[in-house]
Formats: C-alpha cells, structure tokens, sequence
C-alpha cells in the first residue's frame, strides 16, 4: 500500500466520523423542531434545489444543484465534462409570484411558467454544448426529446454572452472536476464511494 493510499483512507476514516457527529448533532438540532412544520416548508425544499446564477435584464437563471454532476465525456473516458440544467425565469413572472407571496393572497393560484435548459460544459476547452430548451407551465414532462451528444456540437464561448456567463457562473458554483490535484476531500469522497458504496 502506497503512501498516497494511506492518507486517502485516513483522510475517510476522519470524514466518516465527522459525518457520524454532524448526524448526531443535526439529530439533536430537529428534535427542538418537530412538530413546527408549515407551508413555507414545502417551498424552503424547492428554493434549495435551485441555486441563482445571475440575472439579466429579461430572466434570472438557476443551476439546478440537484441534477448538475461530473461526467465523464462521452468521446474521452479521460476528461470530465459538467451536465446540467438551467432554469429561466422571466423577471416579470418572478416579480408577480413574489408579490402573491407577499400578500398572503390564498385565492391568488400562481402557474409558474419558466425554461429549463440543459448543457453540457467542458472546462478543458472553455466550451458548452446545447442540447435541450423546455417551456414549462406548472411541472415539466419527461417525454422530452434532446439532440445527442456530438462532438461536432461544442461552441466556444463569445465574450458576455448569454452561454459564457452561464458557463463562468456553473463553473465556479460546481468548484474543482474529479481527481484534481490537490483536492484531498473531494478524492477521499470519491475513495468511500467506490470502496464502501457510501455517498456523502
């Protein structure tokens, strides 16, 4: 066994038990709160898929956190590429849902309309690739059709475009690709995951 196999299992060894304390703290923490749940529960658990991005002059855009992962590409097992998909929402129709909200207004039934696109994007190259747009009201069908990966399909990014600030902002939300160096945690998560079949 190697010197960097050594540290990576002592480094799982100390992750594993400070996810077991965090558990036992998080445990203690609900006990205070049972019992007080309410409506805003429902949206606190929407609000946190979705993570803001930016907003321009038409739409805010959201990552949604809950979809977005590594990849590997599908023409280079040797390169990791970002899926995701991005959520537009027009300004107006965030500003009408917001003052329902305000107003308490339970006759009020508010049909969210929005986007969802879906990208991949290859940091190596500072490239994206579209694949799919969806115009949603109320929630999104599954029978959707998306064109194929294609190798051909990757653009480069034109400067304060639409594609690059969502490319800066995706990039920098989801942090380092797998197996950069220097990143211990990220390749100890990764260790667990493949020995032990734990996620965390």
């Amino acid at each position: 066994m190697n010197m960097k196999k050594i540290v990576t299992l002592v480094m799982a060894l100390v992750l594993l038990l400070g996810c077991g304390a965090e558990a036992a703290v998080s445990s203690t923490g609900s006990a205070n709160t049972v019992g007080s749940t309410d409506a805003s529960g429902e949206k606190e658990k929407q609000d946190e898929r979705y993570v803001k991005l930016f907003t321009d002059s038409y739409f805010n855009y959201y990552m949604d956190k809950k979809s977005a992962k590594w990849i590997a590409c599908p023409d280079k097992n040797d390169e990791y590429i970002l899926d995701v998909w991005v959520k537009l929402e027009r300004i107006e129709e965030a500003n009408a849902k917001s003052l329902a909200e305000r107003m308490n207004d339970s006759q009020y039934t508010y049909q969210e309309k929005y986007y969802l696109e879906h990208y991949y994007i290859r940091p190596s190259t500072q490239q994206i690739q579209f694949l799919c747009e969806l115009e949603v009201s109320g929630r999104p069908d599954n029978d959707i059709s998306q064109r194929k990966y294609n190798v051909k399909n990757w653009e480069y990014l034109v400067p304060e475009s639409v594609e690059d600030n969502i490319y800066q902002a995706v990039v920098k939300k989801m942090g380092k690709k797998p197996g950069s160096k220097g990143n211990i945690l990220e390749s100890a998560g990764d260790f667990i995951e493949d020995v032990f079949r734990i996620a965390i």
